[in-house]
């Protein structure tokens, strides 16, 4: 009998603990505990990600008018951008300019061709373009420029326009070894914001401004006109780069109109393009 009462009261027992809830208890802490540690996590990620997203530098925005043009001599020819708009000003040192673009070969004696580009057939697919970088020797012509005997480098495209105190940018008074000797007008020197002009033209004339499109006084060589559609050979030979295929790419005078060229700005702080166009050629 005293095992059948102590049995029983046992059994009394639990069901007294179920009634007053203590079986409940362990599983309603478990459920608590891992509210508030979900919780710790979710603000523990949040303020993370929250840190990463303020840390991140954010890209302007550039809006311009492009124009790329081929006459088949130096005048009327050559690419130029106007802008239209920006988010901020821009310093061009913080940008680089990337230029592609398919055609046919026309001309592949044409003298600012590469070996490897002469041997294109005519008549052929041909590709171009460049990777304008900022402060670079890109041009290496002084033919064409006022003070054509001082250096013979560059940077383009270069730039007119508001807070650019340069009347002609394409005179090439400076030194590699100099950064103080840079140019106002060069790319890599002046800022991009509204108002601002750049272009570069090629070279066909030895009048100081002809770069910028002067007519009347055509070299013996460069984007002369002689050979329409065509580099001539003389004081501009192979190995020089003018202005124009500075930003194009050597072989540019094979484009046509009608033609596509695509140009994209990077904007390297962020690796993030700011302007993309594909862009058609026209004849001036």
């Amino acid at each position: 009998m005293e095992n059948n009462y102590e049995g029983y009261s046992m059994h009394y027992l639990k069901r007294v603990s179920r009634k007053n809830g203590d079986d409940g208890v362990s599983p309603v802490v478990g459920v608590m505990l891992m509210l508030v540690v979900t919780i710790i996590i979710a603000a523990v990620v949040s303020g993370f990600s929250g840190g990463l997203i303020g840390g991140q530098q954010k890209s302007p925005t550039l809006s311009m008018e492009v124009k790329i043009s081929n006459t088949g001599s130096y005048i009327g020819s050559g690419f130029s951008a106007n802008v239209l708009g920006v988010s901020q000003p821009i310093a061009s040192k913080d940008l680089k300019i990337v230029t592609t673009w398919t055609t046919t070969m026309k001309d592949n004696e044409s003298v600012d061709l590469s070996d490897t580009q002469k041997g294109v057939p005519e008549g052929n697919i041909f590709t171009g373009g460049n990777t304008t970088l900022p402060n670079s020797a890109n041009v290496n012509c002084y033919q064409g420029m006022k003070t054509k005997t001082v250096t013979t480098w560059a940077t383009a495209p270069f730039a007119v326009g508001v807070g650019i105190n340069q009347s002609n940018p394409t005179d090439p008074i400076g030194s590699l070894t100099s950064q103080s000797d840079r140019k106002a007008g060069w790319f890599g020197q002046y800022t991009v914001q509204q108002g601002v002009n750049l272009f570069a033209y090629p070279y066909g004339s030895d009048s100081g401004m002809a770069i910028g499109g002067a007519s009347g006084a055509a070299s013996t060589s460069g984007y002369n006109g002689v050979t329409p559609f065509a580099y001539a050979t003389g004081s501009y030979a192979q190995g020089q780069i003018d202005p124009t295929a500075a930003v194009l790419g050597n072989g540019w005078e094979q484009l046509r109109a009608g033609d596509t060229v695509r140009v994209k700005v990077i904007y390297t702080p962020t690796g993030a393009a700011i302007f993309t166009k594909d862009v058609s050629v026209t004849e001036g």
